[in-house]
């Protein structure tokens, strides 16, 4: 199958969309070369050559979090809360007992925690009133427009859509276009990590495959604003191939780094180098995607 590359990056340059079925002929082609342009071009003109990333603090809230006790590094631009309360008022608890120490952008746990401790109705609009900015994170194979609906009436965003398990093909393309339309109701996703959470042992992926992915992802989710990689999951190799592919941001770098093989191997700038890399200006961010200074 043959596709037009050049007509297709003629139109996604002027701001186009491809249509369901011309997504499709480009799933369907090995030119992994021209869908990578083709992502890039999207994300230029989204971005232009801008590559961020953000240090998070990742605090491990107790199931009852009275009298928690932690820290929060000087260099981290995002605060995220993990685990699983023992309840909404635990929940609500930890919220604002971190906010209380802190000004910085405030995520917290996964759509599917916080659809376990009640109505999403009653425990987003709860969560934002003690101060979280966000959801950390929903799977998209887990989520629904109904709670997308509910993130949007509470005042909160989703930090970033993962794909739980592995797809492809008109599968894989259907979920995107699904998030697509969820999105343009809601505008409440800011980036999507578009390969798996989990990944079966007997099954890996391949680079290429994972590669086209990304692409795919970028293309095709035209109202998403970013494509992120994320550091912690995928480490340093994975997430610099996806900047190549269309991705423009590293969520999850570690605020915390005893940095036991120097400065220079220091985590921050390995992601420093690896964005630099893929011909991207390295901007360093906030969890509310404002710059903290460009390197």
């Amino acid at each position: 199958m043959t596709v037009d590359i050049e007509e297709l990056a003629t139109r996604l340059a002027s701001g186009g969309a491809l249509s369901s079925s011309e997504l499709r002929e480009l799933a369907a082609s090995r030119d992994l070369i021209g869908l990578g342009m083709l992502a890039a071009d999207v994300r230029a003109r989204l971005h232009g050559a801008r590559g961020t990333f953000v240090r998070v603090e990742t605090l491990a809230v107790p199931a009852d979090a009275r009298g928690w006790a932690f820290e929060l590094a000087p260099e981290a631009g995002e605060v995220r809360l993990d685990g699983v309360p023992a309840s909404l008022d635990a929940a609500v608890a930890a919220v604002a007992g971190v906010r209380a120490l802190t000004s910085l952008p405030l995520s917290g746990w996964s759509l599917d925690v916080l659809a376990g401790l009640g109505p999403l109705d009653a425990v987003l609009p709860a969560l934002k009133a003690a101060g979280l900015d966000a959801v950390a994170t929903a799977r998209l194979d887990r989520l629904d427009l109904a709670q997308l609906q509910a993130v949007a009436s509470a005042g909160l965003a989703i930090q970033l859509v993962t794909l739980g398990t592995p797809l492809d093909g008109d599968a894989l393309l259907d979920a995107l276009e699904q998030l697509r339309a969820w999105q343009a109701a809601t505008g409440v996703v800011r980036a999507c990590a578009p390969l798996p959470v989990e990944q079966p042992t007997d099954a890996p992926t391949t680079g290429f495959d994972d590669m086209r992915h990304v692409a795919l992802a970028r293309i095709a989710l035209d109202n998403v604003a970013h494509l992120s990689a994320h550091w912690t999951r995928m480490g340093a190799k994975l997430s610099q191939s996806c900047l190549l592919f269309g991705a423009d941001d590293i969520d999850a770098v570690p605020a915390r780094d005893d940095m036991p093989h120097g400065p220079r191997r220091a985590i921050v700038e390995e992601v420093r180098r690896n964005i630099a890399a893929a011909s991207l200006e390295v901007i360093e961010r906030d969890g509310a995607w404002r710059p903290r200074g460009a390197a």
